[in-house]
């Protein structure tokens, strides 16, 4: 392989790479994360019209319940003519575990729900599904309830959430750009210094000692394998940078690219 087919091979891994990394992956994450503080923002009976809304696509509808009105945080719905408690839990500090589903479950009791809906904000403890489950009671996170709602918030919200997201992610994928375009550059400009290997000679060539059966031969791939992995660890720390310094790098960079005889 070419220095300069390397060198573009290089550079487009490592541009596929950062935009799928912070481009989508990244992205999607802080679209999470700032969907739920969105939620966290809005008033709780603000929130939990949007979680109503979203519900009654599944099929759940509102039951009449006096004892709602003592303005509790539990609301009694109506599923396939089965009664359903639903438990909003309006935050991110909350941290859901046993003794949330032994409430729920104590709540459910005394209403006379069969199944419960344990929703929050927070996060869930990683063996709460099993003993929810066993419960009768389906535990949201703060991840899975802004998936579900999400396509009932409003325009304006999820305008929001996505400009402020991109905002977030837009200095890893300038960083990524640069370091794969700059590792790109670099490996054509060190094939330019390798000796032609139309000069080695024949006898050099004849006199290597061939690899014993079932060794393993190293192979070019595995150097641009490990030139990959070392340049998105790179890019990883790199991201982490202030945004003066990534200025500065960027003029730096762009001053050292602008030397190499090769480049236009």
């Amino acid at each position: 392989m070419s220095g300069s087919i390397l060198a573009v091979a290089v550079a487009l891994v490592g541009l596929v790479a950062t935009f799928f990394w912070f481009g989508v992956n990244r992205r999607r994450e802080a679209e999470v994360e700032l969907g739920i503080q969105a939620l966290a923002a809005m008033k709780w009976r603000d929130s939990i019209d949007v979680i109503l809304e979203a519900l009654q696509r599944e099929g759940y509808s509102r039951k009449h319940d006096p004892a709602a009105a003592s303005g509790g945080s539990d609301l009694l719905l109506d599923h396939g003519n089965e009664a359903v408690l639903l438990t909003y839990k309006h935050g991110t500090a909350y941290r859901l575990g046993d003794a949330s589903i032994r409430e729920i479950a104590n709540a459910m009791q005394q209403r006379g729900a069969k199944r419960g809906l344990l929703l929050t904000l927070g996060t869930a403890e990683s063996t709460v599904d099993a003993v929810a489950a066993s419960g009768g009671v389906h535990v949201f996170d703060g991840r899975s309830l802004w998936m579900m709602v999400r396509p009932f918030m409003s325009p304006a919200v999820l305008e929001l959430v996505r400009t402020q997201a991109a905002a977030r992610t837009r200095k890893g994928l300038w960083t990524g750009a640069v370091g794969s375009l700059l590792a790109g550059a670099a490996i054509y400009a060190t094939a330019g210094l390798l000796p032609d290997s139309k000069t080695v000679a024949t006898p050099a060539l004849q006199s290597a000692p061939r690899p014993e059966d079932g060794a393993r031969v190293p192979r070019a791939d595995d150097a641009m394998l490990k030139q990959l992995h070392a340049t998105a660890e790179e890019m990883a720390e790199i991201a982490k940078l202030p945004s003066a310094e990534l200025a500065r790098r960027r003029a730096k960079a762009a001053k050292e690219i602008a030397l190499i005889p090769q480049v236009n």
